[in-house]
Parts: structure tokens; C-alpha cells; sequence
């Protein structure tokens, strides 16, 4: 019982492996049940998995897109 705790701490515990595991697999569950496959189909599953995995495996999410932003919104000096 002691083990399925600490695994329940550590998926719902941002940034951490397991909970980028986790998020990931039920953005591809959701992704498959929602879809029939096909290359566009695909392709958002992947997306819903990517997602996921941002979810659960990026502490601070906000400083990450604002990095993610500014990389692409350079300006030419």
C-alpha cells in the first residue's frame, strides 16, 4: 500500500518523471478513443501525447512558453 502511495504522490506531483509518463499516456488514450487513425488523426495523437507530457513534466510552465515565445518572436536589431 506503501508503494501505490508514493506512486500517487509522485504522478500528480509536477515534474516529475512519472507524471509526464502519465499525462502522456491519457493524452494518447483520449486521443484514440476521440479519433480513427489516419496520418492527420495521427498526427494529433501525437500532439495530445506532446501536450500531456508538458503537462505533467514542466514545473514552471509559464517561464517555459515565455521562452518558447521569445525564441521565436525575435527582433532584428
Amino acid at each position: 500500500m506503501k508503494d501505490l502511495k508514493w506512486l500517487l504522490q509522485e504522478i500528480t506531483q509536477p515534474g516529475t518523471p512519472q507524471a509526464a509518463l502519465f499525462c502522456g499516456v491519457i493524452g494518447v488514450v483520449v486521443a484514440m478513443l476521440i479519433l480513427i487513425i489516419g496520418f492527420f488523426k495521427t498526427l494529433l495523437i501525437v500532439c495530445c501525447c506532446a501536450i500531456g507530457l508538458f503537462i505533467g513534466g514542466v514545473k514552471d510552465k509559464k517561464a517555459c512558453i515565455q521562452k518558447i515565445v521569445s525564441f521565436f518572436h525575435r527582433e532584428d536589431e
